[in-house]
């Protein structure tokens, strides 16, 4: 697994059967992150383009 930003497990981007697959986990798990799949893609770049664009604050 590879934190998207810094040590910050909240996005994370994993490879899953050749697809870059992101997963966040919602602001409301504390002690172990609950993650949710919100996409898949064939490059990690068009991973993190995603995220970027999907920021929530």
């Amino acid at each position: 697994m590879t934190p998207f930003n810094s040590e910050d497990l909240t996005e994370l981007i994993v490879t899953e059967g050749g697809k870059f697959v992101v997963l966040r986990s919602s602001e409301e798990a504390e002690d172990e992150p609950d993650y949710e799949e919100l996409g898949r893609f064939a490059t990690r770049d068009a991973a993190k383009e995603f995220l970027r664009s999907h920021q929530t604050d």
